[in-house]
């Protein structure tokens, strides 16, 4: 073996390696043009796409329009698309018959898919998800008794529900016991079970421990006591935040405003199983989005655990495949992927961009000031160019340029240019 060769191999290593470490981006301000009339696009809490023609799909909420807009690659508003305006979290996916978007619609907890002019081709309702999920309930009888399941069914004075074992019990709305919340004079809340409210003390169950509360202790608000009573009865259905489909056309969708399970559906939208979720071995909590991470083969799942401050991978079967990183992580809330590289919003001041090691090679926009990340409320004012607020949405073009889109009621999105 010649020495030249060798030499040869070896400036080619070092070339690469230089290559892969020089990662640099630059920030491109004015990028996006908003609607005509419109000084901004209007309250942005989604997520940001671009298609295998450079347009760029933005969600925007309450707008009558339509809940996405759709922006030429150079950053011109071209349309609104006729979708709900209630859509959260979506992903544009190419496959043998089109490109469609794969959209979760959080105000009506369900699942669209669509052209990219807007026709929708699939749905997939809320009753399509294990009802153990998406229609439960609990509530504590009077008793003391906790009852937890799903499918209530109100019948006369009765309460019909299906227990976890699949036994179908009736409660007489009368022995439903009111949980009590009482605001003290040292500001502390105190809340529980009511057992009896008279006309110097409640008293009320907390964590299984009786407690009694002179009404003097409590604070007072417009000179009467802060004590609120409801009833235990607790509903809680989906939050759907995010969807993507899959290489063979399965879809994921993501719980995250609700319990972080994620759901599987094929095609075809059948329920096929559902993994995740608050229990080991993933202990999701506010698994913001989930995004189909082609980067590998087979493809991965990469979930923005929120709640945990983590991002991690799962295998599309739904095994937890590990920790990607769970340090000096600002909420990751959405990811993007472009080459061996991923981008990630991170909603309490920061975009990221990590190698396909797992290695943290770019930061951008980072927002240190207090009051101005992880809220929707900062005002154009008092926004600055190459630096964020808050966040939620992002995207790598085809040139692995880098989009973002924020949580504010005002919509921005922000761009930089890869060097």
């Amino acid at each position: 073996m010649s020495k030249r060769w060798l030499f040869s191999v070896f400036s080619t290593c070092v070339l690469l390696t230089a290559a892969q470490a020089e990662v640099a981006y630059e920030f491109v301000p004015n990028f996006l043009t908003p609607p005509p009339g419109k000084e901004t696009i209007g309250d942005g809490h989604g997520e940001i796409q671009v298609d295998s023609a450079g347009k760029i799909y933005v969600s925007v909420n309450g707008q009558a329009e339509g809940g996405i807009q759709v922006y030429s690659p150079e950053g011109k508003y071209l349309r609104h698309l006729p979708l709900p305006p209630t859509l959260h979290g979506f992903a544009i996916r190419k496959q043998a018959d089109g490109e469609f978007i794969f959209a979760a619609v959080n105000g009506q907890q369900k699942v669209l898919k669509s052209t990219l002019d807007g026709a929708v081709v699939l749905e997939i309702p809320s009753t399509s998800f294990p009802a153990s999920i998406a229609d439960r309930v609990s509530l504590v009888l009077k008793s003391g008794k906790a009852l937890s399941g799903h499918t209530p069914v109100t019948q006369g004075d009765e309460l019909a529900m299906t227990l976890e074992n699949g036994e179908v019990v009736k409660v007489s709305k009368s022995e439903i016991a009111q949980k009590v919340t009482l605001t003290l004079a040292s500001g502390k809340k105190a809340e529980g079970i009511l057992l009896e409210q008279t006309d110097t003390e409640v008293k009320f169950m907390e964590a299984g421990k009786p407690q009694t509360v002179a009404k003097s202790e409590i604070a007072l608000k417009d000179g009467k006591p802060m004590i609120s009573v409801g009833s235990s009865e607790l509903r809680q259905g989906l939050n759907l935040t995010s969807a993507d489909a899959a290489p063979n056309g399965d879809i994921y969708v993501a719980d995250g405003y609700g319990t972080s399970w994620i759901f599987v559906f094929d095609q075809n939208g059948k329920f096929k199983k559902q993994f995740g979720g608050p229990v080991e071995p993933f202990k999701l909590s506010n698994c913001h989005k989930v995004h189909v991470d082609t980067r590998f083969e087979p493809a991965r799942l990469f979930l923005c655990d929120r709640g945990n401050n983590r991002i991690l991978h799962a295998s599309l079967e739904g095994e937890m495949l590990g920790v990607i990183a769970d340090q000096d992580l600002r909420r990751p809330s959405s990811a993007s992927f472009h080459g061996d590289l991923a981008c990630v919003a991170e909603i309490a001041g920061r975009v990221t961009v990590w190698d396909k090691a797992g290695k943290l090679v770019a930061e951008l926009g980072r927002n240190d000031t207090k009051g101005e990340s992880n809220t929707p409320v900062v005002k154009p004012a008092d926004w600055r160019d190459n630096v964020v607020t808050s966040p939620h949405g992002i995207t790598f073009d085809g040139s692995g340029n880098i989009l973002e889109t924020e949580w504010n009621r005002f919509g921005r999105v922000l761009r930089w240019n890869r060097k």
